[in-house]
């Protein structure tokens, strides 16, 4: 889906400056690779303080303006305290990625309050947090801007083969914001995506408690992030909405929309019923 705005939206990110959360590894890095391919300084944030001084020196012959803050997404103070040294540092903020995530597999049941605490403080309020205190930098100075979350195919469709309920949840809320966030930003030059992969292999599956055999190999052969960050880039350039990495999950998708289709078309029929007796 192509975003109807009036005012024109990103489309260089030359001389531009974006903020990276889960920018250690996996997407997060590869987006920062990418962006300072195409000109663009950084703000990189992540809880992992080794993997940011790691990313930090492997982007630093790039020649770009970098940032690092160890930071964690769940923290309200935190993201905010990042915000404001990000825009110190670096100054006019036009790009922000709010990719940091966890996985979150077992039956819903077996979860203790802490594992569905810990992966709706990241997943969820870690965008949250970023809407809060990083989307009023790219208000202060009017210029086109770009604010994409990772969500997953998972914010979607529930996938059965994997026991990744608790996961989905925070994922379908991931896009419930964006898809908020994309309406309420209509006509401010600020564009919106939310970016939702198929397995991407990266750490993830790896800094689990609780990720099964399936979707470990499942990760293992996933795409690369690489290719995941450059099309995300393009993505964002065409304007779109709904990003999405090639997988196989379309006809579960239109397996799921039609269920739902097929719901409504009877509650109609029921209600066009009641309305003839």
């Amino acid at each position: 889906m192509t975003q109807s705005d009036s005012r024109p939206h990103l489309q260089d990110f030359e001389g531009k400056t974006a903020i990276i959360t889960g920018a250690a590894s996996g997407i997060g890095l590869a987006l920062a690779e990418a962006l300072a391919a195409r000109g663009a300084d950084l703000a990189l944030a992540d809880i992992d303080a080794r993997g940011l001084d790691a990313a930090r020196k492997r982007l630093a012959s790039t020649g770009r303006r970098i940032c690092t803050r160890v930071l964690d997404v769940s923290s309200d103070a935190d993201v905010r305290d990042a915000a404001a040294e990000f825009e110190a540092t670096l100054g006019r903020i036009h790009l922000v990625f709010n990719n940091a995530g966890i996985d979150m597999s077992g039956e819903l049941a077996s979860l203790s309050e802490q594992d569905w605490t810990r992966a709706f403080g990241i997943n969820v309020f870690g965008v949250i947090h970023g809407i809060r205190h990083f989307l009023p930098l790219l208000r202060r100075h009017g210029e086109p801007a770009h604010f994409v979350s990772t969500a997953s195919g998972a914010g979607l469709w529930v996938n059965g083969d994997f026991p990744m309920g608790a996961y989905a949840a925070t994922k379908y809320s991931v896009v419930a914001l964006s898809e908020a966030l994309e309406q309420e930003l209509r006509g401010t030059g600020i564009g919106v995506s939310v970016l939702c992969p198929g397995p991407v292999k990266t750490p993830i599956a790896e800094r689990s408690n609780h990720a099964s055999e399936s979707f470990r190999a499942a990760v293992a052969t996933g795409t690369a992030p690489e290719l995941v960050a450059n099309h995300t880039l393009e993505a964002m350039r065409a304007g779109e909405f709904y990003i999405f990495t090639p997988t196989r999950m379309r006809p579960r998708l239109e397996a799921r929309f039609a269920r739902i289709l097929d719901a409504l078309e009877r509650a109609s029929a029921v209600t066009t019923g009641m309305a003839a007796t």
